[in-house]
């Protein structure tokens, strides 16, 4: 008896597919990491798996094409900015002041990254945050990219929180920016781009973070390496069927503000002996 494809039925053959059995010709055999998969079958297992998240970084970086999370931000912090120009006592009230944190105000290490000193301050980070944004939340959907933005912006006011004077006081998006300096090289790299530009970048905004006294590189470095580790999970799972990849996502980020939380609650028990 003549074999013939399943799917060219004028073709004759004697292979088949591994999964299912069915006879294939050469044109229909897919490459497996076992043997070959006719059509049907490698379509059915691609049905659940997530495609590649898109990586386009020149599609971002203009006004006319920021993205809806960013727009809202820059949003944000612009209304803040402008009501504690009219009111400073907010600027007081919601900065990161290690000894207020210490005393129970934990808030502040969120509000805080929602504050700026002058007008300078907020313009060199909203520029920031329209140029590396948009191509980050284009390449992790609105919710993921809010993730990142977020456990960025705690990391960067946990490592100030660690490192600062209990009397200095901090604001600024810069430690979420710099999350997104972070997660822009990490998904860079995982799609094997040229990561010079971003890697210089990061590095001469570190130079100047540590020759200038009056800008906190204890934030800067803690958005940095949270931002980092967040993409490195959202990299990490991206292949995995969509169920699965979402609970190992939000178990990486839940485990990552749980070390956050722990640090912060180390350093309060450090600052107990200098708070009265």
């Amino acid at each position: 008896m003549i074999t013939t494809c399943y799917n060219h039925p004028d073709r004759p053959t004697g292979a088949s597919c591994t999964r299912c059995g069915r006879p294939i010709c050469p044109d229909c055999m897919i490459q497996a990491p076992v043997g070959h998969h006719c059509p049907d079958c490698v379509r059915e297992a691609n049905k659940d798996r997530p495609a590649a998240v898109q990586w386009a970084p020149g599609t971002g970086g203009t006004m006319s094409r920021l993205t809806p999370v960013v727009k809202t931000l820059i949003g944000i912090n612009v209304a803040v900015f402008l009501l504690s120009s009219a009111r400073p006592s907010i600027e007081t009230r919601y900065a990161e002041w290690p000894r207020r944190i210490a005393s129970g105000q934990y808030e502040r290490l969120i509000t805080a990254a929602f504050l700026h000193a002058n007008l300078l301050h907020i313009f060199f980070n909203m520029f920031a945050l329209a140029i590396f944004g948009p191509p980050i939340e284009q390449a992790l959907g609105r919710w993921r990219f809010v993730a990142l933005y977020g456990v960025a912006a705690l990391g960067g006011s946990v490592g100030s929180y660690l490192f600062s004077s209990p009397d200095s006081a901090g604001v600024g998006a810069s430690g979420a920016i710099f999350g997104l300096f972070g997660a822009y090289f990490v998904i860079a790299r995982r799609r094997r781009l040229d990561t010079r530009e971003i890697a210089g970048l990061i590095i001469a905004n570190l130079i100047i973070s540590f020759a200038i006294p009056v800008i906190d590189w204890r934030a800067h470095l803690g958005g940095l390496v949270t931002g980092g580790l967040v993409a490195l999970v959202y990299m990490g799972t991206e292949r995995l069927p969509e169920r699965q990849r979402r609970v190992l996502e939000a178990a990486g980020l839940l485990a990552l503000t749980a070390v956050l939380v722990f640090l912060v609650h180390y350093r309060t028990g450090q600052l107990h002996g200098v708070v009265a």
